[in-house]
């Protein structure tokens, strides 16, 4: 007997609440925080802020279930994951929400999902094989990228098709403001918060049946030589080219790099690992001596970037975010030099690196980013007060004032920034 659409729309989905039970509790529990937060049942002000936990609250489980397949006793670990949802109904998360620690864990997370990749069991990641391994991990991860953006892109289109319909309709029979806004807040919150989810556990149930799964794969195979080769590599290149007119630039001058540098030379090195990346998966790898002395590339970049960030904390000490560049800096450092002497390009070392690390310093509260960056600060704080001689409850003088002296702004402006830093981290 012919299966017919909407049979096989149903088996998927049945496969999906089988498979995948936990994380569609958790996306019905992040629509009803959505609705309740909204309807002011529960406080917004409160608890408002914690849907953009949504990503990191949804990705858990996620990993778990792909860790804790089989059935066994660990299985219990990924049902456990659940409760993740009591503080995000219970605790306010906005400190932690817009600090960069939310960042970190952001990066943690997308570690994690490349590090443990589905199908991972049966494969070779454990083979010794490099190439392999590296082309395993990189598709893996691709796929899962490429089935977040086809459910957003599906579901942002089919929101905006809504959207169209309603505010035609409400011009044409002269709905209430109060009616058309309720309308738009539900569309948006069934089609974006509550379909985004489902839409991708059901692209990612890779089966016969799954057409969507298959065409999204098609696409991403279509899209990704000719962006890497024709794109993304140029852009890599001439990226390449104008750190090294600087690093030019800075030894005929005799000048020290740009406080900003390291900041650059990070976002540089990762674009530079992740396209390089990306052409183990192309039909076609173009530039290829190029990539070849990629990483030999990476070591004056990074040599100034530990120059600049030195620099950096020296005169103005740690906060939360140059210690984050610091750990960035690290796992590129440590990344580029296992390449190089260990003839190893295991993207998996480079997952688990930037795990550990990240982890250590944002999980772990006496050694956290946010501990040290206040302790940093605080002693900064304490030593300009004591050059000052002022007391920590002493207004600093603004421009105008009497005892305003010009020659002291700059400090002025510190303490001024540290206090502010300080107070936001309380």
């Amino acid at each position: 007997m012919k299966t017919t659409g909407n049979q096989k729309i149903f088996k998927s989905l049945a496969a999906i609440l089988i498979l995948n039970p936990v994380e569609v509790i958790i996306t019905i529990a992040l629509f009803l925080l959505s609705v309740l937060t909204y309807h002011k049942i529960l406080q917004p002000s409160l608890l408002g802020d914690n849907m953009m936990a949504a990503p990191v609250v949804f990705a858990i489980p996620y990993i778990l279930n792909r860790l804790f397949r089989k059935n066994s006793l660990t299985r219990i670990i990924y049902y456990l994951s659940a409760l993740i949802l009591i503080p995000l109904f219970l605790v306010n998360l906005k400190e932690w929400i817009f600090s960069p620690a939310y960042g970190a864990t952001i990066v943690i997370t997308l570690m994690a999902i490349a590090a443990f990749p589905k199908g991972a069991d049966d494969n070779s990641i454990a083979s010794g094989n490099s190439m392999a391994d590296n082309k395993f991990l990189t598709d893996s991860f691709v796929n899962v990228a490429a089935r977040i953006a086809a459910s957003f892109a599906i579901s942002v289109l089919t929101f905006l098709i809504s959207m169209a319909i309603l505010f035609s309709t409400s011009e044409l029979f002269e709905f209430s403001h109060e009616m058309v806004n309720n309308c738009a807040y539900w569309t948006m919150s069934i089609f974006i918060i509550l379909f985004t989810p489902m839409l991708f556990l059901y692209a990612s149930h890779e089966s016969e049946d799954n057409q969507l799964s298959a065409q999204i794969t098609k696409i991403r195979n279509i899209i990704c030589t000719p962006v890497v080769n024709y794109i993304l590599t140029p852009a890599l290149i001439i990226f390449t080219a104008i750190i090294y007119l600087y690093i030019l630039k800075i030894a005929v001058t005799f000048t020290l790099p740009n406080g900003t540098l390291s900041i650059i030379v990070t976002a540089y090195v990762i674009a530079g690992i992740l396209i390089k990346a990306l052409t183990g998966i192309t039909e076609k790898e173009k530039f290829s001596t190029f990539y070849k002395y990629l990483y030999p590339l990476f070591i004056i970049p990074l040599i100034l970037f530990w120059v600049g960030a030195f620099q950096r904390v020296s005169e103005y000490g740690f906060t939360d975010a140059r210690l984050y560049l610091f750990v960035s800096g690290a796992i590129l450092t440590i990344s580029t030099l296992l390449h190089m002497f260990h003839k190893t390009n295991k993207y998996l070392y480079l997952c688990y690196i930037a795990i550990t690390l990240l982890s250590i310093f944002t999980f772990i509260p006496p050694i956290s980013a946010k501990s040290i960056g206040e302790k940093s600060q605080r002693k900064e704080l304490q030593m300009l007060e004591q050059k000052l001689n002022i007391t920590p409850e002493t207004i600093v003088p603004k421009e105008g004032d009497e005892n305003y002296d010009p020659a002291l702004k700059a400090d002025y402006e510190r303490i001024q920034n540290i206090r502010g830093y300080l107070k936001e981290a309380l």
